[in-house]
């Protein structure tokens, strides 16, 4: 079996954190699959940052379900391959909740999709995470330094339970075609809106290269 994996290109649609890197690894595989390559499904890595502004802003779950979607549609399976969850950066008060909604959702969405097919967690206490050398100190995933279980654990819990008899498929959340117009449409707040953060007023020149301004590869970018 051969599969594809690659980091940002979880959302697809045009307010989507990566639209370019996100257009571009759909268009690689279609063409691989037109020139009879052997490549049976892809990855997308769900490195996320709940603090994230511009390009580092993380995806909707319809933005996550469309991907998906239109990925299955070249006849490959699709998995999320790598997903931790970033919070240290967003107020104490709203990390656990932001956490948990980005685990639940982002995985009940994907489950909606015939092609998804399974989830990995890059690691599960906080205790070893690559986040804390690679970034800065943090709590990304769904067992504490104890091995306790956060509130991100249920999250993701009840994300598989969707699927189960008595689950609602989608678990709830917005599942349309990914645009920020269309879900204004159907919600009264839109998703994420006790946790995301704003975009800057003023763009320095980080936030630019935030935004896709440049041709850094992903792990020279800015990491705050």
């Amino acid at each position: 079996t051969l599969l594809y994996n690659d980091n940002k290109v979880e959302g697809m649609g045009p307010h989507s954190p990566n639209p370019e890197k996100s257009e571009g690894f759909y268009n690689l595989l279609k063409d691989l699959k037109q020139e009879g390559v052997p490549v049976h499904g892809c990855g997308v890595q769900a490195h996320f940052d709940a603090s994230g502004t511009g390009r580092k802003r993380p995806p909707t779950p319809s933005m996550v379900k469309a991907q998906i979607h239109r990925l299955g549609n070249l006849g490959l399976t699709v998995n999320i391959s790598e997903m931790d969850v970033r919070v240290s950066k967003l107020p104490a008060n709203v990390r656990q909740i932001a956490q948990t909604q980005i685990y639940r959702d982002i995985l009940a969405a994907a489950l909606t999709e015939p092609a998804f097919d399974g989830i990995w967690l890059w690691g599960f206490t906080d205790r070893h995470t690559w986040v804390t050398n690679f970034y800065h100190e943090d709590e990304p995933l769904v067992f504490d330094e104890e091995y306790g279980r956060k509130e991100a654990y249920y999250g993701l819990r009840d994300g598989l339970a969707t699927m189960c008899p008595g689950g609602i498929v989608g678990g709830g959340c917005p599942l349309n075609d990914g645009t920020d117009e269309e879900e204004a449409k159907n919600q009264q707040q839109p998703w994420g809106h006790l946790w995301m953060q704003p975009e800057p007023e003023n763009d320095s020149d980080e936030t630019a290269v935030a935004k896709g301004g440049d041709d850094t590869p992903d792990w020279l970018q800015p990491s705050s």
